[in-house]
């Protein structure tokens, strides 16, 4: 009997008999003359552009998502963002690869994988069910509604995953399946618009937004162009697969379509970039439905808060702890516009949920330079709760453990729904380093802020009455108003020490400290003469005192412009409220902006400047209220002129307090804030780590679970490969060639399952090597593939039909079955995690071929007899 070599297949230039013709060397079918070197580059095109579908369906897939990093911060959803874009698009792949064939089926996989990737991934809780069906339900219209970035809560992650992921596993099966339809192109795009929607509001610089969106687009654009492209050869390639197995490929066609992809691209590109496209918008911004009005403002809670005595220690209000040190100054709310009786909001000042980050402050000059502080509050029963304020350091980054409302223009949060008895939250925020006392000579007050209006009604009167003041304080310390930073600090002394504050017999209020000399100005009479006046009776002095308290209680505490004038400039004693009131308005009347911030003041330890890190408890008596400057650099810096110590009066209840409980129907007081449920709501709040030990094993678990997946990834792709081998050699249109790769794949599967190299044997060696490792019955499975193998090569017009085909892959199915049973698990696994790389050898084709390739040759034949005498020295073939 003859053998054969099953390794080497016979010549691959189309020839039945394998040789050559005289003179002429070989020749290929369809009369094309190989060029030398030119093969193995054929066979590799032919390999590599069907491959080019999937690296360019993942980098279309992640472009098309890519727009949601404007909506997030990139070390939150990068990874569970590109890792679905990725995960997606790869799993049809190696699903279908291993032989699940059902659409169904597959959708089923990709969906508990979906799950799966949400819980563990973007959720990172692992039987958070009821967090990813908040995120797919309420996820959308919550990232509509809140202020972008966000960063809390995570379920506001899911619904761009989700969409990500369906883009991807569409885009997988289109490419595992070879569908050729428009489907992925469409999903794509689609993918792409509802993300820039999404994400539009995040754009802070139309300039820089229009960059980013026309990069993102072109080469989205470039992705899709390139896959219409592969696509499009790949399906003129397989047509003519059968008649120009190894001839030449259509590469005009591939090499025109890539050329009009750049340049469409790079124009759509160029387009997007035109003026046409910079005109204002037209449709008004999106503001998220109003169902709740306070008329509240901070400043009356806070001064409702203080305690009637100064030497009450307070209750508690809430407890914080600090990572690091930082400002001793904790605000609860700012206010800006003032009417010459009352401070509150503008009119059109409203709060809007934020998702938990607060955007940063628009002029890039006023963000701090410092590292943030994190904060953990802890509130207490009593006077935060069920109100619309929440503590908060200067202005937050971002907000986890509670929904937040933010005003973007101040930095301003509260509570969505109010605060409860016990609710944890922390508070990463921007810190100012200094405080306008310690300002240098050369600092610079940032004028971006506007400053407050005086031109009409009450406003008007203020300002006609700031313009003495001024002058007064100028000739009292001496330092002209244009030197702003200067006489601003010199009018703060002034207060500090000329002044006290009003109510109480001690210095026991918050940084309470000995007052300078200059103090001993009060409303109380000296019960020392002055030379030339009678040393008054006892009881005239005790009158005169007490009409003196009298008359300043009567001022004490108000916010109007006469009580503020009275209790400082007249008694020298007033609230932290009346103080603020007035040096805001005084920088005000110099041209530097300037905003009231009410709040908590902690203590300091003794020659500390910066609050310590570590857990503090504050309590009412630390209710405070002071200026906040914008300088250059430093952002808004803390202007407190209010004194550290009490007269001997007893203070008066404030009319802050009289007007939290009574509000004001005034406009500007007005807090708006958005519903806490249903439709458009914020969020609920996300879960808060608890602690460093928290933090970390968290990290662990998630690096280890990324592990195991990429592991379980890996072993999927070494099974799916074998799979996809033999797909493709199942899938040979001419059946010689599809007998003869079942023959190819025995080989490779008895390899892959513990025999030496097989190349150099005959298919009869290849028989008894089987049947010493594996046994009789599938050595005999081998010996009639052998010959069947052996039949095709030599005999090749022999005729070889679909059934012949068929029946040689039944052979190969039956012999794969009986060499996995004859070995143990351990050898079993192995072989199926190993892989024999096949040999790019081509393999001989059938008369179907032929009869093609001989009208093919004829064609060209003729064509080139027409042209013969153009051509000298060129035999006709």
């Amino acid at each position: 009997m003859t053998t054969v070599t099953p390794a080497r297949p016979p010549r691959a230039d189309g020839d039945p008999q394998g040789g050559a013709r005289s003179g002429r060397g070989p020749r290929r079918i369809g009369g094309a003359v190989p060029r030398p070197g030119r093969g193995w580059l054929m066979r590799l095109m032919r390999r590599a552009v069907p491959w080019l579908l999937l690296p360019l369906g993942l980098i279309a897939t992640a472009l098309a998502s890519s727009p949601w990093l404007r909506a997030f911060p990139s070390s939150v959803l990068a990874v569970p963002l590109f890792g679905a874009a990725v995960l997606s698009v790869l799993t049809p792949l190696i699903v279908v690869g291993v032989g699940v064939r059902r659409l169904w089926s597959t959708a089923l996989i990709d969906l508990a994988l979906f799950v799966f990737y949400e819980l563990l991934v973007v959720l990172r809780a692992p039987a958070g069910f009821g967090q990813l069906w908040t995120g797919l339900v309420h996820g959308p219209s919550e990232v509509l509604t809140f202020a972008l970035p966000l960063v809390s809560p995570r379920t506001l992650l899911v619904a761009p995953v989700a969409l990500g992921w369906v883009c991807g596993a569409i885009v997988g099966e289109c490419i595992a399946r070879g569908w050729q339809t428009v489907v992925p192109y469409g999903t794509l795009l689609v993918t792409f618009g509802l993300a820039y929607a999404g994400s539009a509001r995040a754009v802070m610089s139309a300039d820089d937004g229009r960059r980013y969106d026309t990069v993102l687009a072109g080469a989205m654009l470039l992705a899709l162009l390139l896959m219409r492209a592969a696509q499009a050869w790949i399906s003129q390639e397989g047509a003519a697969e059968t008649t120009q197995p190894d001839g030449v490929l259509p590469l005009r066609g591939l090499a025109i379509g890539a050329s009009v992809a750049l340049v469409i691209a790079l124009a759509a590109a160029a387009l997007g970039q035109s003026s046409v496209f910079t005109g204002p918008s037209t449709t008004p911004a999106r503001v998220p439905p109003l169902n709740q009005t306070r008329p509240l403002t901070p400043l009356a809670f806070v001064s409702g808060l203080r305690p009637k005595t100064p030497r009450s220690a307070g209750t508690s209000v809430f407890q914080v702890t600090t990572d690091r040190p930082g400002t001793n100054y904790i605000s609860i709310g700012s206010v800006d516009v003032y009417n010459g009786d009352s401070w509150g909001f503008a009119p059109d000042q409203t709060f809007r949920p934020s998702g938990g980050v607060v955007p940063a402050d628009a002029d890039r000059q006023l963000r701090p330079a410092g590292p943030p502080l994190t904060q953990n509050y802890l509130i207490r029963a009593g006077a935060l709760t069920d109100t619309p304020w929440m503590p908060y350091v200067y202005r937050a980054q971002n907000v986890t453990g509670a929904s937040v409302d933010v005003d973007p223009d101040n930095g301003m949060i509260v509570p969505s729904g109010g605060l409860r008895a016990g609710a944890t939250y922390t508070v990463t925020s921007a810190d100012t380093t200094t405080t306008f006392a310690a300002l240098g000579a050369n600092a610079v007050i940032s004028s971006s802020a506007p400053a407050v209006d005086f031109s009409t009604g009450a406003n008007l009167t203020v300002q006609n009455a700031l313009g003495p003041l001024v002058s007064s304080l100028q000739q009292e310390t001496g330092v002209p108003p244009t030197e702003q930073v200067q006489f601003l600090k010199a009018v703060a002394r002034e207060f500090q020490t000329k002044s006290s504050l009003s109510g109480g017999t001690g210095g026991t209020g918050a940084n309470s400290a000995p007052t300078a000399a200059g103090s001993a100005s009060s409303t109380t009479a000296s019960a020392t003469p002055r030379p030339g006046e009678q040393p008054a009776s006892r009881s005239s002095a005790s009158a005169a005192a007490s009409a003196g308290a009298s008359a300043a209680a009567q001022h004490s505490g108000g916010t109007s412009f006469a009580d503020v004038l009275a209790s400082i400039r007249q008694f020298h004693a007033a609230t932290p409220e009346q103080y603020a009131t007035l040096m805001c308005l005084i920088a005000r009347q110099i041209q530097v902006p300037a905003r009231l911030v009410t709040g908590f003041r902690l203590p300091l330890a003794s020659g500390a400047t910066r609050l310590g890190a570590g857990t503090h408890s504050v309590t009412t008596a630390e209710a405070w209220t002071w200026v906040e400057i914008p300088v250059e650099g430093q952002g808004w810096v803390v202007l407190d002129p209010s004194p550290s110590s009490y007269t001997n009066r007893s203070q008066q209840p404030t009319a802050g307090a009289t007007a939290a409980s009574t509000p004001s129907a005034t406009p500007s007081n007005a807090l708006v804030t958005s519903a806490s449920d249903g439709g458009h709501a914020t969020g609920r709040a996300s879960v808060k780590p608890t602690g460093h030990q928290e933090q970390v094993v968290g990290l662990v678990l998630l690096i280890i679970a990324i592990v195991a997946a990429a592991l379980v990834l890996f072993f999927l792709t070494l099974l799916a490969r074998k799979r996809l081998r033999t797909r493709r050699r199942r899938r040979y249109g001419d059946p010689r060639r599809r007998l003869l790769a079942a023959w190819q794949e025995t080989l490779d599967v008895l390899q892959e399952s513990g025999l030496p190299d097989l190349t150099a044997l005959t298919s009869r060696e290849v028989s008894a090597a089987t049947a010493r490792r594996f046994g009789e019955q599938p050595a005999e499975q081998v010996r009639e593939l052998g010959a069947v193998a052996n039949a095709a090569i030599f005999s090749p017009t022999s005729w070889i039909g679909a059934d012949e085909a068929d029946a040689a892959w039944q052979t190969h199915g039956r012999l794969s079955r009986e060499v996995r049973r004859r070995l143990d698990w351990r050898r079993r696994i192995g072989a199926e995690l190993r892989y024999h790389r096949p040999r790019l050898a081509a393999l001989p084709v059938g008369p179907e071929s032929w009869a093609a390739a001989a009208k093919a040759r004829s064609a060209s034949n003729d064509a080139g007899g027409k042209h013969a005498r153009h051509r000298p020295g060129r035999r006709r073939p």
